[in-house]
């Protein structure tokens, strides 16, 4: 009778143990599906049915080759932590690949610091980002899905002083300031005819990097620099990696910057010494993936 107690009793235990992994495999998938809270609803494409062949949603259903590799991980990892984020095309004058952020009606904006995580000021929509003060010539670059795109600001842009074509803020990698994206053309609002690269057709046409970087931002003072050349579909491109010894301030950029059919577009990436180390393979990346789309003007 002690045998036959032995066996029932390890058959208990493989049973909890089974059930332990099923409910492990269970929240694996859980986790997985919502790793990109933010990412914006795909639009529904037109999907031709075979007759006789019902469809589900992905939603509803785990692959069984998941499910297995769940249940793997379930028993022999445990059960894993989701990712952060992933990267996301963001392309100038289409919609943004994640939930943009706005001020909500009649919220107005309150003074210093754009804080996308107050959910009593701004709120999520969808949007088209880009097209704003560089509206003839496209561009494209890969960031992170935690960076929400802001609008709804002056003449519906990304920013309450109108000069800048797309702007990306989040608070996820620490610190007291956010870390930014920007597209900026150099000169704002100001008309296309006042812009010193107005009719050039490459950078290379206002000098060597660092003359470029006197053109491009007159007042900048800077501690420490790093400028690279690169060239992309015949394009040339000016990168900088800035330092300025400065407290509670963004003193950390990033920039690569283009120009094309008289177009000036650079991308900024913005950061403060409290979030610069988590950032900056972040930043690094997002501009070595910055690219003006030949043709587009």
């Amino acid at each position: 009778s002690s045998r036959v107690k032995m066996e029932r009793k390890a058959r208990f235990s493989l049973s909890s143990y089974l059930v332990i992994a099923v409910v492990l495999a269970g929240l694996f998938a859980a986790f997985s599906g919502e790793s990109r809270l933010q990412q914006a609803p795909v639009p529904t494409r037109n999907v031709q049915k075979t007759p006789g062949v019902s469809s589900c949603s992905p939603n509803k259903m785990l692959p069984k080759r998941n499910m297995m590799k769940a249940i793997g991980s379930a028993l022999f990892l445990g059960a894993a932590k989701p990712a952060i984020s992933g990267d996301v095309l963001f392309q100038s004058q289409e919609a943004a690949p994640v939930l943009c952020t706005r001020p909500k009606p009649g919220k107005g904006r309150p003074l210093g610091i754009i804080d996308v995580e107050n959910k009593e000021v701004y709120e999520r929509t969808r949007c088209i980002v880009g097209g704003y003060t560089i509206g003839d010539t496209k561009y494209e670059f890969q960031a992170p899905d935690i960076f929400q795109p802001l609008t709804g600001f002056f003449a519906g842009g990304p920013d309450p002083a109108g000069t800048l074509d797309m702007r990306l803020e989040t608070m996820k990698y620490g610190g007291n300031r956010p870390v930014t994206i920007v597209i900026s053309n150099g000169k704002g609002n100001e008309s296309k005819e006042k812009r010193p690269w107005s009719g050039k057709k490459s950078i290379t046409d206002l000098g060597n990097p660092d003359q470029f970087l006197k053109t491009f931002a007159p007042q900048l003072v800077v501690n420490e620099k790093i400028a690279t050349v690169e060239e992309k579909d015949g394009i040339v491109y000016y990168k900088y990696v800035l330092y300025k010894a400065a407290a509670n301030y963004n003193n950390r950029k990033v920039i690569s910057a283009a120009i094309y059919n008289g177009d000036l577009i650079a991308c900024v990436g913005l950061a403060s010494d409290s979030n610069w180390e988590k950032a900056k393979p972040v930043l690094l990346n997002v501009i070595d993936s910055f690219r003006i789309i030949p043709n587009s003007a």
